[in-house]
């Protein structure tokens, strides 16, 4: 464990730290709010410096703080009716909308999928972001990607139907 940081080396990395959040929020459906929810998060962990253990896993401690603060976001967004939420870039399937397939998961299997294959981290770094259980993420992927499956081919097989289109 290395010396602990203070507020001006904090301070220092705002910038790097703040573009990488955003990205982040983005991703997990926090829309128009994800510069919103890297701010909060910045400040929730500026003002809890203290509490991180060890300098080195500073961006992991603020990416979880900014998990939980985009998710927060999502639930507002899909409770007020607004559908602005914005997503992923995807490669272009015809007539299956695969970002709409996700955006439909569960919160849980949702936030997990956007980690693993929408930003690469590994299982146990997404769950260490989310704050469950490596075994908890895995078992959501594994999940997310049967009802994925299943949506997915009904999807296709609905715009294979003459005369109908999916989009």
């Amino acid at each position: 464990m290395g010396a602990m940081i203070d507020s001006e080396g904090f301070d220092a990395r705002y910038q790097a730290l703040f573009a990488d959040l955003v990205t982040l929020a983005r991703a997990l459906g926090a829309g128009g709010d994800a510069e919103d929810v890297a701010q909060e998060a910045l400040l929730q962990a500026r003002s809890h410096l203290g509490q991180l253990r060890d300098p080195e896993k500073l961006r992991a401690w603020v990416r979880a703080i900014a998990v939980r603060g985009a998710c927060r976001a999502r639930r507002r967004h899909l409770a007020g009716g607004m559908d602005d939420v914005e997503r992923l870039p995807t490669v272009e399937m015809p007539d299956v909308d695969v970002a709409a397939a996700v955006a439909s998961l569960p919160d849980r299997e949702r936030v997990a999928v956007t980690l693993v294959f929408g930003l690469g981290y590994r299982q146990d770094e997404a769950a260490d972001l989310m704050g469950v259980a490596a075994g908890t993420v895995y078992s959501s992927i594994w999940r997310a990607r049967r009802k994925l499956a299943h949506r997915l081919a009904a999807d296709e097989a609905a715009s294979e139907q003459p005369g109908r289109s999916n989009r």
